[in-house]
């Protein structure tokens, strides 16, 4: 397949998990290249039959994604794909408030788990976006290079805002993403040892933990659970603790951040009293 002929697939996908047929996905594919358009030569190009493609036409028509030049025989042109977008990302945005206000009205409580099971290398992603998105203070996390390259991004955009990111790594990691306390290990050499994983904390409140494996098998949870979260605090103490005893540098103000929550249990041994 050339590489226009994968452009052409990867758009008619998209457009059919935005609720288009694969029809109208070809049609508008077709016309976007070479317009305007009969119908006649429409249904040459795109392989959509004869007998199916005025009535593809009008859908296409009605959903604003294509006009009509009225003559005999009428000639069609497509919306731009700028216009198209920002018309798209208007009915799904409506659609998706409609939604949430009516799921809203049926709830008739907060649901009870507090721990959510991920299934795959991209939810998993997905959900390390959303808590970044939504971190308000601070984020601590071990990660390894590769994930934190694909939630690079992300990662600038909660430094922007002013929330305190601080990425510990075996690896190496990406510049601009926070505060980066990193061995520097190439990961060809950790994974084989080790396989990839992930511990992320979102304002010490919430934490996603798990695989980080390529694929569909990956399993992490996303959990603000207290107990689940504490335990992902004391993984994140040890590791960064660790960290400065290795390398000689002062972690103490990092740690203490994370432990801020915890029960204050060196205060408590400092003061006690001696037998």
């Amino acid at each position: 397949m050339t590489a226009a002929g994968a452009t052409e697939d990867r758009v008619i996908r998209a457009l059919q998990e935005l609720g288009f047929t694969a029809s109208e996905g070809k049609a508008y594919v077709a016309l976007l290249k070479q317009h305007p358009a009969t119908g006649y030569e429409l249904a040459s190009r795109s392989g959509v039959p004869r007998s199916a493609i005025y009535t593809v036409l009008r859908r296409l028509e009605g959903l604003g994604l294509v006009n009509a030049l009225h003559g005999k025989p009428a000639r069609y042109l497509p919306i731009e794909p700028d216009r198209l977008s920002r018309l798209l990302e208007s009915r799904f945005s409506e659609t998706l408030d409609d939604l949430v206000a009516a799921m809203r009205r049926l709830a008739t409580k907060e649901p009870e788990s507090s721990t959510w099971t991920l299934q795959g290398y991209d939810a998993m992603l997905q959900q390390a976006g959303d808590l970044l998105a939504s971190s308000e203070k601070t984020v601590y996390a071990s990660i390894w290079g590769r994930e934190a390259e694909r939630l690079k991004e992300a990662l600038a955009e909660t430094c922007a805002r002013g929330v305190r990111v601080v990425l510990f790594s075996f690896t190496s990691l990406p510049e601009g993403t926070g505060q980066l306390l990193s061995y520097g290990i190439p990961e060809e050499d950790l994974e084989k040892h080790w396989s990839h994983r992930i511990i992320l904390l979102s304002d010490l409140k919430s934490a996603l933990i798990g695989n980080a494996e390529l694929g569909a098998e990956t399993r992490s949870v996303v959990t603000t659970e207290p107990a689940l979260v504490e335990t992902a605090v004391s993984n994140l103490v040890l590791d960064i603790t660790l960290y400065g005893q290795r390398v000689g540098e002062d972690t103490g103000l990092i740690v203490a951040g994370l432990t801020a929550q915890l029960a204050p249990i060196d205060d408590w041994l400092r003061n006690a009293p001696k037998a």
